[in-house]
């Protein structure tokens, strides 16, 4: 019996330290143009050069929505970020010629084709609080983008129909501590 009490203290010990493992912190992509992209510790490096730096490391690594998305030539990388208590955001930035370069801030969400317009879109909207009253509530604005012909902008078609579809209403200049009534059955 004593013979075996060695190894199975030998196993018990690497086993354990294999559920030990440290949260991952670095993520690698390569483009169709052969563009080498490291993202690690917060860094993003492309084809070796530290292109961009965030300020702290936000980053989700183990997120399914990070990703690399190609639009013709253009190279878009999306990375979901940290934004407690808020939702999670995403960081989306453009690859091109060895830089990265920040071109859109928007909430985490699947990059799809929402509408049916046959254009990719992503984003959505921030958490309200609950407005003390029965009969209104607090507008909860949404913004959405899309990727066109190898740009990001605004898409504003998506957000008027979100916004109208959740508030009854859509409301272009919207801030945070509007009120709208509530639509009829909503709760």
């Amino acid at each position: 019996m004593k013979r075996f009490l060695l190894p199975l203290s030998l196993c018990l010990t690497l086993g354990l330290s294999s559920f030990a493992q440290k949260k991952p912190n670095e993520l690698h992509y390569t483009s169709s143009q052969q563009q080498l992209i490291t993202i690690y510790k917060g860094n993003i490096f492309v084809n070796g050069n530290k292109t961009f730096v965030l300020p702290t490391d936000p980053i989700v690594y183990n997120s399914r929505r990070n990703k690399l998305i190609e639009n013709g030539r253009t190279v878009f990388l999306f990375l979901e970020v940290e934004d407690k208590p808020n939702k999670n955001k995403m960081y989306v930035f453009n690859i091109d010629h060895s830089i990265a370069d920040s071109v859109a801030y928007a909430i985490a969400s699947d990059v799809k084709d929402y509408d049916h317009d046959g254009n990719m879109e992503f984003g959505g909207s921030e958490q309200t609080a609950v407005y003390p009253s029965a009969d209104s509530m607090y507008y909860v604005a949404s913004k959405f983008y899309e990727i066109k012909k190898g740009r990001i902008t605004f898409d504003e078609e998506l957000t008027e129909k979100t916004d109208t579809k959740i508030n009854g209403v859509y409301l272009k200049n919207a801030t945070a501590n509007t009120v709208v009534p509530k639509k009829k059955g909503q709760r």
